[in-house]
């Protein structure tokens, strides 16, 4: 049976409201999600013990890297970011990396940011676009917390621009699209059974 997951606790109210509460945290089931599915409300997938999860949020919240979902039954899941596809992009020094970052930001680009660099979506157009203003972009595979921006009310919040709020973006469209949740256990139990 599916573990039913219906409310969330952002990472920060759990990491900070009592420290040895949650330091058990690590043992906790972890549903490694990419930044897509952390921005639906409505979602079936599988830990990778085999258990069918079923996300169930009130429509248009969104899960964060470290947030802890929690069913009425006192099951508890941990949810990070999982390993996707990106663009690294780098410069020959900070000035050029941080211009380079301006132009992206101006297209309300999700980044995220690192000292040396930064990770954005997988777009030809931003890469020429990059390559243009004198960086370099590599292909890489790794975990995607971008930036929540201005109003997100902390980093890799929800934001409420156009490229990140979810019923902007098709998000909640395509949760009713795909139909029951108990269909989306048995393709996604199916899908766990051929690897």
């Amino acid at each position: 049976m599916a573990i039913m997951l219906s409310t969330r606790i952002p990472a920060h109210a759990h990491a900070h409201a009592d420290p040895h509460a949650h330091a058990n945290d690590e043992a906790l089931p972890i549903l490694e999600l990419t930044l897509e599915d952390r921005q639906r409300s409505r979602l079936a997938a599988m830990l990778p013990n085999g258990r069918a999860v079923a996300v169930i949020l009130p429509r248009g919240e969104s899960m964060q890297h470290g947030d802890v979902l929690t069913g009425e039954t006192g099951e508890r899941v941990l949810v990070q970011a999982a390993a996707e596809e990106l663009m690294l992009i780098r410069a020959n020094n900070p000035f050029e990396l941080m211009r380079i970052v301006y132009h992206l930001a101006n297209r309300h680009v999700r980044a995220m940011l690192l000292p040396d660099a930064a990770l954005i979506e997988p777009d030809q157009v931003l890469a020429e676009l990059v390559r243009r203003l004198g960086g370099t972009v590599e292909k890489t595979n790794q975990p995607f917390i971008p930036e929540g921006g201005a109003y997100s009310g902390g980093a890799g919040g929800h934001a409420h621009t156009h490229h990140q709020h979810p019923s902007e973006c098709g998000v909640e469209l395509q949760d009713e699209a795909m139909g029951q949740i108990g269909e989306q256990l048995s393709i996604a139990a199916h899908a766990r059974s051929k690897t």
